[in-house]
């Protein structure tokens, strides 16, 4: 009879284990994986932050202590509802401009979104002129002609030279 009643005692708590494992785990996951638009925003957005730390690291590949807070901070302003402008802006606020990985196309910085093409046009120009150049340039110069007297001393010094 002990017996019987130990071995439900064990049936019941493996059982019960069993259910706590199974409940426990339908609850973790990340908490940006709530559902995939949520993900998706967030990589998005941790993606075009730059880490405070991290050498050219966004939020997003960095597990820097700073990072990680920046992290939780995007998903509680998500949560709040901002958008993600408001998000963007709540960072440039805080660490100016340069927290952005690409800066905004607008005033000064339109200059960097254009010198990097004006400077690959205007070389890619360059090569072309310069190239044209020594194309149409004279291959062969045509050589000055011998005076009588120097070719007179080459022939001697050609016949020195296979006799002896």
């Amino acid at each position: 009879m002990q017996y019987k009643l130990l071995l439900l005692a064990n049936f019941k708590t493996v059982w019960g284990l069993l259910a706590f494992i199974i409940f426990c785990n339908t609850f973790t996951g990340t908490f940006a994986e709530e559902n995939e638009e949520f993900a998706a925003r967030f990589r998005k957005l941790s993606d075009e932050l730059r880490c405070p730390t991290c050498q050219g690291l966004s939020v997003k590949d960095s597990e820097a202590g700073f990072s990680n807070s920046i992290k939780d901070k995007i998903h509680e302003l998500m949560k709040l509802g901002k958008t993600d402008k408001e998000i963007k802006e709540y960072f440039i606020e805080r660490y100016g401009e340069w927290i952005l990985r690409a800066p905004p196309k607008k005033g000064f910085n339109l200059v960097l979104w254009i010198l990097p093409g004006a400077g690959i046009g205007i070389g890619l120009l360059w090569v072309m002129i310069l190239s044209k150049r020594w194309v149409t340039k004279p291959q062969l110069e045509e050589l000055a002609q011998l005076t009588p007297e120097e070719e007179r001393k080459l022939k001697e010094d050609l016949e020195r030279f296979e006799g002896g």
